[in-house]
Protein backbone atom coordinates (compact mmCIF):
# COMPACT_ATOMS: atom_id res chain seq x y z
CA UNK A 1 0.00 0.00 0.00
CA UNK A 2 1.33 3.70 -1.27
CA UNK A 3 2.75 6.03 2.17
CA UNK A 4 -0.41 8.13 2.84
CA UNK A 5 -0.08 11.79 4.13
CA UNK A 6 -2.87 11.98 6.63
CA UNK A 7 -3.22 15.93 8.11
CA UNK A 8 -4.39 16.62 11.58
CA UNK A 9 -6.47 20.15 11.78
CA UNK A 10 -8.60 21.82 14.10
CA UNK A 11 -8.86 24.61 16.38
CA UNK A 12 -5.69 25.39 18.91
CA UNK A 13 -6.29 24.25 22.25
CA UNK A 14 -8.41 21.01 20.70
CA UNK A 15 -5.84 18.47 21.77
CA UNK A 16 -4.65 18.29 18.53
CA UNK A 17 -0.51 17.44 19.63
CA UNK A 18 -1.80 14.76 22.23
CA UNK A 19 -3.77 12.94 19.61
CA UNK A 20 -0.85 13.21 17.25
CA UNK A 21 1.51 11.32 20.27
CA UNK A 22 -0.85 8.87 21.01
CA UNK A 23 -0.95 7.58 17.15
CA UNK A 24 2.66 8.39 16.33
CA UNK A 25 3.57 6.50 19.27
CA UNK A 26 5.06 9.65 20.77
CA UNK A 27 7.27 10.06 17.84
CA UNK A 28 7.61 13.55 16.93
CA UNK A 29 10.19 15.67 14.51
CA UNK A 30 9.92 19.26 14.92
CA UNK A 31 10.63 21.21 12.19
CA UNK A 32 9.99 24.85 10.24
CA UNK A 33 7.12 24.83 7.55
CA UNK A 34 9.42 25.67 4.31
CA UNK A 35 9.67 29.52 4.17
CA UNK A 36 8.04 30.03 7.21
CA UNK A 37 8.99 30.12 10.61
CA UNK A 38 6.03 28.25 11.98
CA UNK A 39 6.22 24.60 13.64
CA UNK A 40 5.09 21.66 12.35
CA UNK A 41 5.10 17.96 13.95
CA UNK A 42 5.59 15.08 11.64
CA UNK A 43 5.80 11.35 12.57
CA UNK A 44 4.34 8.08 11.62
CA UNK A 45 0.77 5.78 11.52
CA UNK A 46 1.98 3.12 10.37
CA UNK A 47 3.22 3.10 7.08
CA UNK A 48 1.44 6.77 6.57
CA UNK A 49 2.69 9.83 6.94
CA UNK A 50 1.13 11.56 9.91
CA UNK A 51 1.53 15.54 10.35
CA UNK A 52 -0.04 17.94 12.92
CA UNK A 53 -0.72 21.59 11.86
CA UNK A 54 -0.80 24.45 13.67
CA UNK A 55 -4.29 25.58 15.43
CA UNK A 56 -6.33 27.54 12.90
CA UNK A 57 -10.03 28.95 13.03
CA UNK A 58 -10.70 28.64 9.44
CA UNK A 59 -9.02 27.70 6.36
CA UNK A 60 -8.23 31.88 5.08
CA UNK A 61 -4.77 32.56 4.83
CA UNK A 62 -4.26 35.64 6.66
CA UNK A 63 -1.67 34.04 9.06
CA UNK A 64 1.47 32.39 8.26
CA UNK A 65 -0.28 29.53 10.36
CA UNK A 66 -3.27 29.66 8.39
CA UNK A 67 -0.94 29.30 5.16
CA UNK A 68 0.82 26.59 6.13
CA UNK A 69 -2.66 24.45 7.58
CA UNK A 70 -3.93 25.22 3.90
CA UNK A 71 -0.74 24.09 2.06
CA UNK A 72 -0.81 21.23 4.60
CA UNK A 73 -4.53 20.21 3.64
CA UNK A 74 -4.03 21.19 0.07
CA UNK A 75 -1.50 17.84 -0.05
CA UNK A 76 -3.39 15.80 2.33
CA UNK A 77 -4.80 12.23 1.47
CA UNK A 78 -6.88 12.70 4.37
CA UNK A 79 -7.72 15.20 6.91
CA UNK A 80 -8.71 14.28 10.10
CA UNK A 81 -10.33 17.51 12.14
CA UNK A 82 -10.17 17.31 16.39
CA UNK A 83 -12.90 18.50 17.35
CA UNK A 84 -13.55 20.10 21.44
CA UNK A 85 -16.41 18.45 22.13
CA UNK A 86 -17.11 21.18 24.78
CA UNK A 87 -16.81 24.06 22.35
CA UNK A 88 -18.61 22.66 19.47
CA UNK A 89 -20.90 25.41 18.02
CA UNK A 90 -16.88 27.38 17.34
CA UNK A 91 -15.26 24.33 16.08
CA UNK A 92 -17.78 23.10 13.53
CA UNK A 93 -17.08 26.11 11.58
CA UNK A 94 -13.79 24.82 10.39
CA UNK A 95 -15.70 21.11 9.28
CA UNK A 96 -17.85 23.04 7.02
CA UNK A 97 -15.32 24.80 5.72
CA UNK A 98 -13.26 21.64 4.87
CA UNK A 99 -16.65 20.11 3.97
CA UNK A 100 -16.93 22.53 1.50
CA UNK A 101 -13.03 22.57 0.45
CA UNK A 102 -13.83 18.54 -0.77
CA UNK A 103 -11.01 17.39 1.55
CA UNK A 104 -11.46 13.63 2.29
CA UNK A 105 -12.20 13.65 5.90
CA UNK A 106 -12.57 11.94 8.98
CA UNK A 107 -14.37 14.47 12.19
CA UNK A 108 -12.66 13.11 15.92
CA UNK A 109 -14.97 14.98 18.80
CA UNK A 110 -12.00 15.34 21.44
CA UNK A 111 -12.39 15.30 25.55
CA UNK A 112 -16.26 13.49 25.59
CA UNK A 113 -14.67 12.58 29.21
CA UNK A 114 -14.72 16.12 30.03
CA UNK A 115 -18.17 16.35 28.43
CA UNK A 116 -19.71 13.58 30.21
CA UNK A 117 -18.49 15.15 33.48
CA UNK A 118 -20.55 18.67 33.00
CA UNK A 119 -23.16 16.48 31.67
CA UNK A 120 -23.05 17.17 28.17
CA UNK A 121 -23.80 15.21 25.52
CA UNK A 122 -22.93 15.06 21.10
CA UNK A 123 -24.69 12.48 19.22
CA UNK A 124 -21.76 11.65 16.77
CA UNK A 125 -23.87 9.03 14.52
CA UNK A 126 -26.22 12.41 13.72
CA UNK A 127 -23.23 14.80 13.37
CA UNK A 128 -22.40 12.08 10.44
CA UNK A 129 -25.45 11.78 8.75
CA UNK A 130 -25.32 15.44 8.48
CA UNK A 131 -22.00 16.29 7.55
CA UNK A 132 -21.80 12.96 5.62
CA UNK A 133 -18.54 11.95 6.70
CA UNK A 134 -17.09 9.58 9.39
CA UNK A 135 -17.06 10.81 13.28
CA UNK A 136 -15.90 9.56 16.18
CA UNK A 137 -15.91 10.41 19.69
CA UNK A 138 -12.60 10.39 21.37
CA UNK A 139 -10.44 11.20 24.18
CA UNK A 140 -6.77 11.99 23.77
CA UNK A 141 -5.91 11.88 27.35
CA UNK A 142 -7.36 8.39 28.30
CA UNK A 143 -7.02 6.81 24.93
CA UNK A 144 -11.31 6.11 24.51
CA UNK A 145 -12.17 5.67 21.07
CA UNK A 146 -8.84 5.94 19.73
CA UNK A 147 -8.69 2.38 18.23
CA UNK A 148 -12.08 3.36 16.30
CA UNK A 149 -10.31 6.77 15.09
CA UNK A 150 -7.32 4.30 13.71
CA UNK A 151 -9.82 2.34 11.71
CA UNK A 152 -11.92 4.91 10.37
CA UNK A 153 -8.19 6.69 9.48
CA UNK A 154 -7.55 3.06 8.00
CA UNK A 155 -10.41 3.05 5.81
CA UNK A 156 -9.56 6.74 4.54
CA UNK A 157 -12.27 8.58 5.26
CA UNK A 158 -15.06 10.18 3.04
CA UNK A 159 -15.69 13.88 0.60
CA UNK A 160 -18.71 14.69 1.61
CA UNK A 161 -21.76 15.69 -1.03
CA UNK A 162 -22.63 18.29 1.37
CA UNK A 163 -20.45 20.74 0.30
CA UNK A 164 -20.53 22.96 -2.91
CA UNK A 165 -20.10 20.97 -5.82
CA UNK A 166 -16.47 21.96 -7.40
CA UNK A 167 -16.32 20.85 -11.28
CA UNK A 168 -12.56 20.32 -10.64
CA UNK A 169 -10.89 17.50 -9.51
CA UNK A 170 -8.42 16.78 -7.01
CA UNK A 171 -8.12 17.96 -3.21
CA UNK A 172 -5.91 20.88 -3.97
CA UNK A 173 -7.65 22.46 -6.76
CA UNK A 174 -10.78 22.18 -4.75
CA UNK A 175 -9.61 23.77 -1.84
CA UNK A 176 -7.73 26.40 -4.53
CA UNK A 177 -11.06 27.06 -5.94
CA UNK A 178 -13.16 27.81 -2.75
CA UNK A 179 -10.21 29.67 -1.94
CA UNK A 180 -10.35 31.65 -5.16
CA UNK A 181 -14.49 32.74 -4.99
CA UNK A 182 -13.49 33.56 -1.44
CA UNK A 183 -10.41 35.60 -1.40
CA UNK A 184 -10.75 37.10 -4.79
CA UNK A 185 -13.78 37.38 -6.69
CA UNK A 186 -12.34 38.79 -9.48
CA UNK A 187 -9.76 35.86 -10.17
CA UNK A 188 -12.45 33.59 -9.71
CA UNK A 189 -14.44 34.97 -12.58
CA UNK A 190 -11.02 34.98 -14.01
CA UNK A 191 -10.63 31.41 -13.88
CA UNK A 192 -14.07 30.79 -14.92
CA UNK A 193 -15.19 29.54 -11.12
CA UNK A 194 -18.50 30.60 -9.75
CA UNK A 195 -17.81 33.61 -8.08
CA UNK A 196 -19.39 34.21 -4.33
CA UNK A 197 -22.98 34.48 -4.16
CA UNK A 198 -22.04 38.16 -2.66
CA UNK A 199 -19.27 38.69 -0.66
CA UNK A 200 -16.29 37.34 1.62
CA UNK A 201 -19.07 38.08 4.80
CA UNK A 202 -21.78 36.28 3.19
CA UNK A 203 -19.80 33.10 3.27
CA UNK A 204 -18.78 33.63 6.16
CA UNK A 205 -22.35 34.14 7.73
CA UNK A 206 -23.84 31.19 6.05
CA UNK A 207 -20.99 28.99 7.02
CA UNK A 208 -21.24 30.39 10.26
CA UNK A 209 -25.30 30.05 10.37
CA UNK A 210 -24.79 26.09 9.27
CA UNK A 211 -22.37 25.30 12.09
CA UNK A 212 -24.62 26.85 14.73
CA UNK A 213 -27.76 24.96 13.29
CA UNK A 214 -25.40 21.96 13.39
CA UNK A 215 -24.46 22.10 16.79
CA UNK A 216 -28.22 23.01 17.89
CA UNK A 217 -28.99 19.63 16.56
CA UNK A 218 -26.32 17.47 18.00
CA UNK A 219 -25.44 19.06 21.31
CA UNK A 220 -27.30 18.97 24.28
CA UNK A 221 -25.21 20.87 26.76
CA UNK A 222 -25.64 20.92 30.29
CA UNK A 223 -28.82 22.61 31.79
CA UNK A 224 -26.74 23.02 35.32
CA UNK A 225 -26.62 25.93 36.80
CA UNK A 226 -22.71 28.16 36.20
CA UNK A 227 -19.91 26.61 38.17
CA UNK A 228 -16.53 27.69 39.42
CA UNK A 229 -14.48 27.20 36.13
CA UNK A 230 -17.34 29.50 34.67
CA UNK A 231 -17.63 32.08 37.68
CA UNK A 232 -13.35 32.09 37.73
CA UNK A 233 -12.96 32.65 33.84
CA UNK A 234 -15.55 35.36 33.57
CA UNK A 235 -13.73 37.25 36.86
CA UNK A 236 -10.32 36.72 34.93
CA UNK A 237 -11.50 38.93 31.98
CA UNK A 238 -12.77 41.60 34.76
CA UNK A 239 -9.75 45.08 35.05
CA UNK A 240 -9.38 43.64 38.82
CA UNK A 241 -9.81 40.11 37.99
CA UNK A 242 -7.42 40.71 35.54
CA UNK A 243 -4.77 43.03 37.04
CA UNK A 244 -4.57 40.44 40.02
CA UNK A 245 -4.10 37.57 38.37
CA UNK A 246 -1.28 39.17 36.02
CA UNK A 247 0.57 40.42 39.75
CA UNK A 248 0.10 37.21 41.17
CA UNK A 249 1.22 35.07 37.97
CA UNK A 250 4.32 37.23 37.80
CA UNK A 251 5.00 36.54 41.44
CA UNK A 252 4.57 32.76 41.09
CA UNK A 253 6.72 32.41 37.56
CA UNK A 254 9.15 34.66 38.99
CA UNK A 255 9.64 32.44 42.12
CA UNK A 256 9.24 29.26 40.63
CA UNK A 257 11.74 29.43 37.48
CA UNK A 258 13.70 32.69 39.08
CA UNK A 259 14.22 31.54 42.14
CA UNK A 260 13.72 27.46 42.76
CA UNK A 261 15.02 26.17 39.44
CA UNK A 262 17.44 29.05 38.40
CA UNK A 263 18.73 29.42 42.18
CA UNK A 264 18.38 26.02 43.28
CA UNK A 265 18.41 23.41 40.84
CA UNK A 266 20.87 25.41 38.44
CA UNK A 267 23.58 25.86 41.34
CA UNK A 268 23.27 22.15 42.39
CA UNK A 269 23.61 21.16 38.53
CA UNK A 270 26.42 23.12 37.81
CA UNK A 271 28.21 22.21 40.88
CA UNK A 272 27.56 18.87 40.36
CA UNK A 273 28.86 19.13 36.53
CA UNK A 274 31.93 21.35 37.31
CA UNK A 275 33.00 18.94 40.33
CA UNK A 276 32.04 15.82 39.03
CA UNK A 277 31.27 15.47 34.77
CA UNK A 278 33.73 18.16 33.26
CA UNK A 279 37.32 16.79 35.95
CA UNK A 280 36.41 12.76 34.53
CA UNK A 281 35.72 14.05 30.64
CA UNK A 282 39.17 16.49 30.92
CA UNK A 283 40.83 13.12 32.02
CA UNK A 284 39.73 11.12 29.35
CA UNK A 285 39.71 13.35 26.83
CA UNK A 286 43.61 14.12 27.96
CA UNK A 287 44.79 10.53 27.73
CA UNK A 288 43.49 11.32 23.91
CA UNK A 289 44.64 15.15 23.14
CA UNK A 290 47.57 16.62 24.72
CA UNK A 291 46.22 19.31 27.09
CA UNK A 292 48.48 22.05 25.53
CA UNK A 293 47.11 21.90 22.26
CA UNK A 294 44.59 24.09 20.91
CA UNK A 295 42.07 21.35 20.40
CA UNK A 296 42.21 20.77 23.92
CA UNK A 297 41.68 24.00 24.96
CA UNK A 298 38.66 24.46 22.81
CA UNK A 299 37.26 21.32 24.42
CA UNK A 300 38.44 21.25 28.20
CA UNK A 301 39.49 25.43 28.43
CA UNK A 302 37.55 28.33 30.13
CA UNK A 303 35.07 28.69 27.51
CA UNK A 304 35.39 25.29 25.68
CA UNK A 305 32.72 23.27 24.20
CA UNK A 306 32.03 20.93 26.75
CA UNK A 307 33.37 22.95 30.25
CA UNK A 308 31.45 25.44 29.19
CA UNK A 309 29.28 25.17 26.14
CA UNK A 310 27.98 21.62 27.86
CA UNK A 311 27.64 23.07 30.95
CA UNK A 312 25.71 25.83 29.66
CA UNK A 313 23.54 23.67 27.73
CA UNK A 314 22.38 20.96 30.76
CA UNK A 315 23.10 22.90 33.52
CA UNK A 316 21.66 26.37 33.42
CA UNK A 317 19.33 26.23 29.65
CA UNK A 318 17.72 22.87 30.25
CA UNK A 319 16.14 23.39 33.62
CA UNK A 320 14.79 27.06 32.73
CA UNK A 321 13.47 25.58 29.36
CA UNK A 322 11.67 22.73 30.72
CA UNK A 323 9.99 25.09 34.08
CA UNK A 324 8.70 27.55 31.76
CA UNK A 325 7.59 24.89 29.02
CA UNK A 326 5.65 23.49 31.57
CA UNK A 327 4.57 26.98 33.19
CA UNK A 328 3.47 27.95 29.63
CA UNK A 329 1.79 24.45 28.87
CA UNK A 330 -0.49 24.52 32.13
CA UNK A 331 -1.42 27.90 31.23
CA UNK A 332 -2.43 26.83 28.00
CA UNK A 333 -4.48 23.62 29.23
CA UNK A 334 -5.81 25.47 32.22
CA UNK A 335 -7.34 27.95 29.83
CA UNK A 336 -5.81 30.86 31.28
CA UNK A 337 -3.20 31.73 28.52
CA UNK A 338 -6.06 33.35 26.40
CA UNK A 339 -7.80 35.58 29.13
CA UNK A 340 -4.25 36.89 30.22
CA UNK A 341 -3.31 37.93 26.24
CA UNK A 342 -6.88 39.81 26.25
CA UNK A 343 -6.88 41.58 29.56
CA UNK A 344 -3.01 42.84 28.36
CA UNK A 345 -4.29 43.28 24.86
CA UNK A 346 -4.91 46.86 25.58
CA UNK A 347 -1.89 47.38 26.51
CA UNK A 348 0.75 45.62 24.30
CA UNK A 349 -1.15 47.18 21.20
CA UNK A 350 0.32 50.89 22.02
CA UNK A 351 3.76 48.60 21.47
CA UNK A 352 2.84 47.45 17.80
CA UNK A 353 1.85 43.98 19.21
CA UNK A 354 -0.80 42.49 20.38
CA UNK A 355 -1.94 40.26 23.54
CA UNK A 356 -0.29 37.33 21.89
CA UNK A 357 3.11 38.56 22.30
CA UNK A 358 2.78 37.94 26.66
CA UNK A 359 3.81 34.50 25.46
CA UNK A 360 7.59 35.48 24.57
CA UNK A 361 8.04 38.55 26.65
CA UNK A 362 7.22 36.18 29.44
CA UNK A 363 9.24 33.85 28.32
CA UNK A 364 12.31 36.57 28.29
CA UNK A 365 12.19 36.65 31.58
CA UNK A 366 13.98 33.19 31.93
CA UNK A 367 15.68 32.90 28.60
CA UNK A 368 15.83 35.53 26.14
CA UNK A 369 17.12 32.91 23.53
CA UNK A 370 14.10 30.44 24.34
CA UNK A 371 11.49 33.31 23.85
CA UNK A 372 13.03 34.45 20.91
CA UNK A 373 12.33 30.82 19.33
CA UNK A 374 8.60 31.57 20.86
CA UNK A 375 7.83 34.52 18.73
CA UNK A 376 7.00 32.39 15.57
CA UNK A 377 3.73 32.34 17.52
CA UNK A 378 3.13 35.83 16.37
CA UNK A 379 1.29 37.10 13.50
CA UNK A 380 3.57 38.84 11.24
CA UNK A 381 6.83 39.27 10.44
CA UNK A 382 6.48 43.35 11.59
CA UNK A 383 5.53 41.84 15.25
CA UNK A 384 8.38 39.23 15.45
CA UNK A 385 10.60 42.12 14.91
CA UNK A 386 9.82 44.57 17.29
CA UNK A 387 9.16 41.43 20.50
CA UNK A 388 12.43 40.21 19.20
CA UNK A 389 14.09 43.89 19.41
CA UNK A 390 12.03 44.37 22.99
CA UNK A 391 13.39 40.99 24.40
CA UNK A 392 17.25 42.05 22.88
CA UNK A 393 17.64 45.35 24.40
CA UNK A 394 15.49 45.26 27.39
CA UNK A 395 14.61 42.05 29.22
CA UNK A 396 16.61 40.94 31.45
CA UNK A 397 16.95 36.72 31.77
CA UNK A 398 16.33 35.47 35.09
CA UNK A 399 20.13 34.56 35.74
CA UNK A 400 21.13 38.24 35.55
CA UNK A 401 18.33 39.36 37.26
CA UNK A 402 19.18 37.12 40.34
CA UNK A 403 22.57 38.63 40.77
CA UNK A 404 21.69 41.87 40.03
CA UNK A 405 18.58 41.93 42.78
CA UNK A 406 21.44 40.63 45.25
CA UNK A 407 23.60 43.77 43.85
CA UNK A 408 20.61 46.52 43.96
CA UNK A 409 19.28 44.90 47.28
CA UNK A 410 22.26 46.38 49.70
CA UNK A 411 21.99 49.49 48.26
CA UNK A 412 19.25 50.60 49.27
CA UNK A 413 15.29 51.51 47.46
CA UNK A 414 16.20 54.41 45.59
CA UNK A 415 18.38 52.29 43.31
CA UNK A 416 15.86 49.36 42.55
CA UNK A 417 13.09 51.75 42.38
CA UNK A 418 15.86 53.77 39.61
CA UNK A 419 16.68 50.74 37.96
CA UNK A 420 13.17 49.18 37.55
CA UNK A 421 11.67 52.50 35.92
CA UNK A 422 14.59 53.15 33.95
CA UNK A 423 14.01 49.32 32.18
CA UNK A 424 10.26 49.67 32.46
CA UNK A 425 9.98 52.94 31.01
CA UNK A 426 12.83 52.53 28.37
CA UNK A 427 10.22 48.89 27.04
CA UNK A 428 7.72 51.33 26.72
CA UNK A 429 9.38 53.88 24.78
CA UNK A 430 11.04 51.33 22.45
CA UNK A 431 8.02 49.71 22.23
CA UNK A 432 6.45 52.37 21.41
CA UNK A 433 9.05 54.35 19.17
CA UNK A 434 8.87 51.01 16.91
CA UNK A 435 5.02 51.06 16.13
CA UNK A 436 4.94 54.37 14.97
CA UNK A 437 8.02 54.03 12.90
CA UNK A 438 7.87 50.18 11.07
CA UNK A 439 5.19 50.47 8.37
CA UNK A 440 2.14 47.98 8.79
CA UNK A 441 -0.46 47.54 11.95
CA UNK A 442 -0.50 45.18 14.90
CA UNK A 443 -2.76 42.35 13.32
CA UNK A 444 -6.04 41.94 15.30
CA UNK A 445 -6.32 39.36 18.79
CA UNK A 446 -8.41 36.47 17.94
CA UNK A 447 -8.88 34.00 20.47
CA UNK A 448 -11.11 31.16 21.76
CA UNK A 449 -11.69 31.25 25.44
CA UNK A 450 -11.61 27.88 26.07
CA UNK A 451 -13.17 26.92 29.95
CA UNK A 452 -11.31 27.32 32.76
CA UNK A 453 -9.79 23.70 34.12
CA UNK A 454 -7.61 21.60 35.62
CA UNK A 455 -4.50 20.92 33.42
CA UNK A 456 -3.49 17.09 32.90
CA UNK A 457 -0.79 16.06 33.81
CA UNK A 458 0.02 13.60 31.18
CA UNK A 459 -0.55 16.11 28.14
CA UNK A 460 1.53 18.90 30.44
CA UNK A 461 4.63 16.04 30.02
CA UNK A 462 4.00 15.37 26.64
CA UNK A 463 3.75 19.09 25.72
CA UNK A 464 7.01 20.20 27.49
CA UNK A 465 8.61 16.73 26.08
CA UNK A 466 8.09 17.28 22.68
CA UNK A 467 9.08 21.49 22.89
CA UNK A 468 12.32 20.89 24.71
CA UNK A 469 13.82 18.14 22.20
CA UNK A 470 12.48 20.60 19.50
CA UNK A 471 14.63 23.59 21.24
CA UNK A 472 17.44 21.55 22.48
CA UNK A 473 17.69 20.06 18.77
CA UNK A 474 17.42 23.50 17.06
CA UNK A 475 19.41 25.83 19.36
CA UNK A 476 21.75 23.20 21.01
CA UNK A 477 24.28 23.38 18.30
CA UNK A 478 24.22 26.96 18.98
CA UNK A 479 25.38 27.11 22.03
CA UNK A 480 27.95 24.40 21.48
CA UNK A 481 29.43 26.52 18.37
CA UNK A 482 29.28 29.74 20.73
CA UNK A 483 31.57 28.47 23.45
CA UNK A 484 34.27 27.20 20.85
CA UNK A 485 34.54 30.42 19.36
CA UNK A 486 34.61 32.27 22.56
CA UNK A 487 37.14 29.63 23.63
CA UNK A 488 38.94 30.33 20.36
CA UNK A 489 39.23 34.35 21.05
CA UNK A 490 40.72 33.66 24.41
CA UNK A 491 43.19 31.38 23.14
CA UNK A 492 44.79 33.76 20.59
CA UNK A 493 44.51 36.95 23.29
CA UNK A 494 41.54 38.42 21.47
CA UNK A 495 39.39 38.86 25.07
CA UNK A 496 42.38 40.55 26.28
CA UNK A 497 42.79 42.86 23.47
CA UNK A 498 39.24 43.72 23.50
CA UNK A 499 39.74 44.62 27.45
CA UNK A 500 42.45 46.69 26.67
CA UNK A 501 40.89 48.53 24.40
CA UNK A 502 37.73 49.90 25.64
CA UNK A 503 38.63 50.28 28.96
CA UNK A 504 39.51 54.06 28.24
CA UNK A 505 36.03 54.75 26.60
CA UNK A 506 34.25 52.64 29.42
CA UNK A 507 35.75 55.25 32.05
CA UNK A 508 35.47 57.98 30.49
CA UNK A 509 31.75 57.62 29.27
CA UNK A 510 30.17 54.85 32.39
CA UNK A 511 32.37 56.50 34.55
CA UNK A 512 33.65 52.68 36.01
CA UNK A 513 37.23 51.92 36.48
CA UNK A 514 38.84 49.51 34.29
CA UNK A 515 37.92 46.68 36.57
CA UNK A 516 34.79 46.32 35.31
CA UNK A 517 35.28 46.24 31.83
CA UNK A 518 35.52 42.41 32.25
CA UNK A 519 32.28 42.39 33.16
CA UNK A 520 30.22 43.47 29.68
CA UNK A 521 32.90 40.94 27.77
CA UNK A 522 31.70 38.09 29.96
CA UNK A 523 28.07 39.34 29.73
CA UNK A 524 28.17 38.59 26.46
CA UNK A 525 28.76 34.84 26.80
CA UNK A 526 26.48 34.91 30.03
CA UNK A 527 24.82 37.33 31.24
CA UNK A 528 24.73 36.70 34.80
CA UNK A 529 28.73 36.21 34.16
CA UNK A 530 28.63 40.12 33.72
CA UNK A 531 26.45 40.81 36.08
CA UNK A 532 28.44 39.43 38.81
CA UNK A 533 31.81 40.84 37.35
CA UNK A 534 30.14 44.17 39.28
CA UNK A 535 30.75 42.95 42.31
CA UNK A 536 34.44 43.23 42.06
CA UNK A 537 36.56 46.61 41.94
CA UNK A 538 35.00 48.45 45.00
CA UNK A 539 32.24 50.20 42.98
CA UNK A 540 30.49 52.91 44.31
CA UNK A 541 26.19 52.58 44.52
CA UNK A 542 26.18 54.93 41.56
CA UNK A 543 28.80 52.88 39.77
CA UNK A 544 26.78 49.59 40.56
CA UNK A 545 23.33 51.12 39.27
CA UNK A 546 25.36 52.34 36.13
CA UNK A 547 26.85 49.43 35.55
CA UNK A 548 23.46 47.13 35.99
CA UNK A 549 21.49 49.26 33.83
CA UNK A 550 23.90 49.01 31.29
CA UNK A 551 24.25 45.32 31.35
CA UNK A 552 20.77 44.78 31.00
CA UNK A 553 20.46 46.48 27.94
CA UNK A 554 23.54 45.40 26.31
CA UNK A 555 24.42 43.07 23.52
CA UNK A 556 22.23 39.64 24.54
CA UNK A 557 24.56 36.64 25.07
CA UNK A 558 25.99 34.69 22.35
CA UNK A 559 23.73 31.60 22.42
CA UNK A 560 20.61 34.40 22.16
CA UNK A 561 22.52 36.45 19.91
CA UNK A 562 23.11 33.19 17.35
CA UNK A 563 19.41 32.48 17.31
CA UNK A 564 18.73 36.19 17.27
CA UNK A 565 20.69 35.85 13.70
CA UNK A 566 18.90 32.93 12.99
CA UNK A 567 15.87 33.73 13.63
CA UNK A 568 15.92 37.85 12.33
CA UNK A 569 18.35 36.87 9.27
CA UNK A 570 21.97 38.58 8.97
CA UNK A 571 21.27 41.88 8.20
CA UNK A 572 18.35 42.47 11.05
CA UNK A 573 20.14 40.64 13.66
CA UNK A 574 23.04 42.39 13.22
CA UNK A 575 21.09 46.08 13.17
CA UNK A 576 19.33 43.99 16.59
CA UNK A 577 22.48 43.50 17.83
CA UNK A 578 24.36 46.50 17.21
CA UNK A 579 21.79 48.52 18.04
CA UNK A 580 21.61 47.16 21.85
CA UNK A 581 25.18 48.29 22.40
CA UNK A 582 24.39 51.94 20.83
CA UNK A 583 21.06 51.81 23.79
CA UNK A 584 22.71 50.60 26.59
CA UNK A 585 25.90 52.99 25.79
CA UNK A 586 23.45 55.90 25.62
CA UNK A 587 21.42 55.26 28.64
CA UNK A 588 24.04 54.02 31.07
CA UNK A 589 26.32 57.47 30.23
CA UNK A 590 23.16 59.24 31.28
CA UNK A 591 22.72 57.26 34.16
CA UNK A 592 26.03 58.05 34.97
CA UNK A 593 25.38 61.61 34.61
CA UNK A 594 22.90 61.66 37.10
CA UNK A 595 24.89 61.87 39.78
CA UNK A 596 28.61 61.53 41.76
CA UNK A 597 30.24 58.66 41.21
Amino acid sequence: MAQRTIVLAGNPNVGKSLVFSQLSGRYAEVSNFPGTTVEVLEGRLGADRLVDTPGIYGLSRFTDEERVAVEAIGDADLVVQILDGTHLPRDLFLTWHLIDAGVPLVVAVNMIDELRRQGSRVDCDALSRILGVPVVAISALTGEGLDDLRRMIAEGGRISDKGRAFEASGARTRLEAMLWQEEDAKLALALGQRPPANNRTTIYSERRERADRTAGEVFFPTTRRATLSRWLGDALLTPLGGALSVAVLVVLVYYLVGVVVANVVVSHLETWMRDGVIPVMARLIGRVIPSHTLAYHLLIGPYGLISAGLVYLIALLLPLVVAFYLVLAALEDSGYLPRLATVLDRFFIQLGLNGRAVIPLVLGFGCVTMATVTTRILSSERERTIATILLAWTIPCSAQMGVITGLLAGLGWPFAVTYALTILGLFITVGTLLDRTLPGKPAALLLDLPPMRWPSLVNLLEKTRIKVAGFLREAGPLFLVGSGLIELAQAIGGLTWLSDKISPFMEYWLGLPSAATPAFILGFIRRDFGAVGLYAGGLSPHQVLTGAVTLTLFVPCIASTLVILKERGARQGTAIWLGSIALALLVGGLVARLGPY
